[in-house]
């Protein structure tokens, strides 16, 4: 990155050289204009983007096919009205507790980066930074846990296609949320893009849900709140997880004149989830699911090895849907993470048509051209990543 920029800035003061492309990535009033922040300055920026979205894509398809053969195996058409809402916080659960399994990588890269940096000083913030880091992570923790559980319910309220198009409001939240939380400014490529996904989130409205309730179990009004309450935490969670890249670890990255490392996504998942996590275990035992776990583990169809295996799947799959949306955050935004999760659930639908046999669900005409608008919506992103590199260079 030194030697593509060194003709531009050779004229500048030596000591000011490692810092001004940090304060381009995120901090200067340049990169709020440009809404994505001059985020091609990052180290590695188009592999890193390109990892996150394979991740987005694997962890989202595999988890929610996951999530359609658990709730298709355990006959849960069979429940009565009482047991409707069984398994919500196991769901939420889910989504997070596999975070133990990103220390691992998380390690590697704190190792890698401290030999990269072996003759800096080493990082040193003052108690009033951490602890306001802590609360934050706290925060963010508490809504991954909700958004979840919210998310979890409304599915087993409402039919799948109505859920769908009130979860869709996120994308009209995000960049809300990310106007005021992280002063980010857009442009015409990104506006397109933004409703492309609104548009594609809202074809998939065809899709299908093994979960889904019958008729007599539907309760639009509680379903439509929680879908709502749902989209609107998940965008919060996604712009306060940006405001914690731009206000503390960047910044604590630069006040040592190192470069942002990936490992600072593994730091993010790991404590929030690690909130999260607790969170939705007293849920559970308070609202009694773990008797729920050992009945449908014994009533599965495929048997108990089968419950197993797709309950760990979902909670693995998870773990790497994460690490690609925060990822994406990290070298992007928050409003490119989000978009990219939307303009996955084409291709999951398709999947579930694909490996399951839901009545009424086929490749139709609305999932067609929600891949079409998929593809159309990454398309005008990315012109404009590709834009501001051609600015940058």
């Amino acid at each position: 990155m030194a030697q593509n920029q060194q003709p531009i800035f050779q004229t500048k003061p030596p000591e000011q050289f490692v810092q001004i492309p940090i304060n381009i990535e995120r901090d200067s009033s340049t990169a709020r204009m440009n809404h994505t922040g001059n985020s091609n300055q990052k180290p590695n920026h188009w592999p890193t983007i390109t990892i996150s979205i394979i991740f987005v894509i694997i962890g989202q398809s595999i988890a929610k096919l996951l999530e359609n053969f658990y709730y298709d195996k355990i006959n849960r058409s069979e429940y009565d009205e009482n047991r409707q809402s069984d398994g919500v916080w196991t769901q939420s659960l889910l989504q997070t507790v596999g975070f133990p399994l990103l220390l691992i990588p998380f390690f590697i890269f704190i190792t890698k980066n401290k030999r990269n940096h072996h003759q800096q000083p080493p990082i040193t913030s003052d108690s009033i930074h951490l602890k306001s880091l802590a609360v934050i992570y706290i925060c963010i923790g508490i809504v991954m846990s909700v958004q979840g559980r919210l998310s979890a319910m409304g599915k087993l309220e409402i039919p799948f296609g109505v859920f769908t198009l009130i979860y869709t409001t996120q994308l009209f939240f995000t960049p809300i949320f990310a106007a005021f939380i992280n002063k980010i400014k857009f442009n015409r490529w990104v506006v397109i893009s933004v409703i492309l996904a609104i548009v594609t989130g809202a074809l998939t409205l065809s899709a299908s849900f093994g979960g889904e309730p019958d008729e007599a179990e539907e309760n639009y009004a509680k379903g439509s709140w929680a879908a709502l309450f749902a989209g609107i935490c998940f965008s919060l969670l996604l712009c306060n997880i940006q405001n914690v890249f731009d206000n503390y670890i960047f910044k604590r990255t630069e006040s040592t004149n190192k470069k942002p490392s990936f490992a600072s996504v593994f730091e993010v998942i790991i404590f929030s989830s690690l909130v999260a996590t607790i969170i939705s275990v007293v849920g559970l035992l308070i609202a009694g699911e773990q008797h729920d776990l050992k009945r449908e583990m014994n009533g599965f169809s495929k048997g108990k090895g089968s419950y197993v295996m797709a309950m760990v799947g979902q909670a693995v799959s998870w773990q790497i849907y994460w690490v690609g949306i925060v990822g994406l955050v990290y070298s992007v935004s928050s409003v490119l993470s989000n978009v990219i999760s939307v303009i996955t659930w084409p291709i999951v639908s398709v999947l579930v048509v694909i490996f399951f046999n839901f009545m009424d669900d086929e490749f139709d005409a609305f999932k067609g051209v929600a891949l079409v608008t998929a593809v159309l919506s990454a398309v005008a992103y990315f012109i404009r990543l590709h834009k501001e590199n051609r600015m940058a260079n």
